[in-house]
């Protein structure tokens, strides 16, 4: 009985991964084949929602969301009590607490307000990046004035600071996926520090980089980096004097760093971006998408990306997962530089921070 099971078991994947190179020409990398959750119907039907979703740019609802005066540095997507809200942050020291809901409906108004809160002096300097515990229903912010900050939306709305630690130099990235109770932040004085979220003191560190460590993405105990000094690499949280996996790049630093099912999706400042095994930082494949990739997110069906073409605007791209992305969609030329972007399946939610030359900065918000 065990051994019939398990013969129909790897026949029906063999039959779904021949659906994938059939009907999406996709083929995923062994690192996520061998996973113990592994699951092809999940996948194929992931895939298969995406490409449906981004068939054409044309296709989707645009909406502009005027609001902060200066870039809009980070985005960040959240669902909670089936209600759709967005956090923007900026370097107008500015926190805006969104409602989609309320942003679908129609035009900013008393009666339909898109803003539902926002704190006007979070941060001293520039803001840069977000991240939000949906256990704890937490987020935490970084600025250029040294501080990593939590936060907590009060139950009428408000945003409500609870802790700040100084780190003693301006904080890049931040990441709360990892051990229970920690976050996780970079700084531009070559630093990665780990901070309990209960005391809020800092408990572990490591200064491997040589530059700025500008992308983090954290699962569990690994710790993955890239800096300025085009280093990535990987440290164990219960080791932090030395690094388990790393890789020197000659040609381009790394920009941003993207985890999901032991793959590890990175952008180049030269326009390219790779996809790794993050076990063993295999490189699976390379593509180029233009002159400088600003960022890239992977998803279960697809990979995102925001890269400037080599005649000097920006473009918001989605390719398929796996060893081979062909592109499936491409938006219009953007008509403002964009800063980070955020996406949610759930949410059928793309959102877009930007700045805008002597006008208003805005979050733009596409949807399907």
């Amino acid at each position: 009985m065990w051994s019939s099971t398990t013969s129909s078991h790897q026949n029906q994947q063999k039959i779904h991964e021949k659906v994938y190179k059939n009907e999406h020409q996709v083929c995923l990398p062994p690192c996520e084949l061998k996973r113990e959750e592994y699951e092809p119907k999940k996948s194929f039907y992931e895939m298969h929602q995406q490409t449906k979703r981004w068939t054409n740019w044309e296709s989707q609802r645009i909406v502009t969301a005027p609001g902060h005066c200066a870039t809009v540095d980070s985005v960040l997507l959240f669902e909670k009590n089936d209600n759709k809200f967005c956090l923007s942050e900026s370097r107008d020291r500015v926190i805006r607490f969104w409602d989609v809901d309320n942003v679908e409906r129609g035009v900013d108004s008393v009666a339909n307000p898109w803003t539902v809160a926002q704190d006007d002096m979070a941060q001293l300097e520039w803001s840069w990046n977000m991240a939000r515990d949906s256990n704890t229903d937490r987020f935490y912010s970084t600025s250029w004035d040294s501080t990593v900050k939590s936060w907590a939306i009060t139950d009428n709305g408000a945003i409500q600071n609870l802790n700040t630690v100084n780190v003693g130099s301006a904080v890049q990235a931040v990441s709360c996926s990892g051990n229970e109770n920690e976050i996780v932040c970079t700084t531009f004085a070559k630093r990665t520090a780990v901070i309990d979220s209960r005391t809020f003191g800092i408990v572990a560190e490591h200064s491997l980089h040589k530059r700025a460590v500008i992308g983090l993405a954290v699962k569990e105990n690994k710790i993955f980096t890239c800096g300025e000094d085009r280093l990535m690499m990987m440290v164990d949280r219960r080791n932090m004097s030395r690094p388990v996996l790393f890789e020197y790049c000659q040609d381009a630093y790394k920009s941003s760093l993207s985890l999901q099912r032991n793959q590890l999706l990175t952008s180049t400042s030269d326009g390219k971006v790779k996809l790794y095994d993050a076990t063993n930082f295999h490189d699976f494949q390379t593509y180029s998408v233009g002159a400088f990739t600003r960022q890239s997110l992977l998803q279960h069906g697809a990979h995102f990306v925001m890269a400037r073409c080599k005649r000097g605007y920006y473009k918001f791209l989605m390719n398929s997962p796996g060893i081979r992305s062909p592109k499936r969609c491409s938006s219009h030329q953007l008509t403002a530089k964009p800063a980070k972007f955020d996406y949610s399946s759930e949410m059928k939610t793309l959102t877009i921070g930007n700045s805008m030359d002597r006008s208003e900065r805005r979050s733009m918000i596409v949807k399907k």
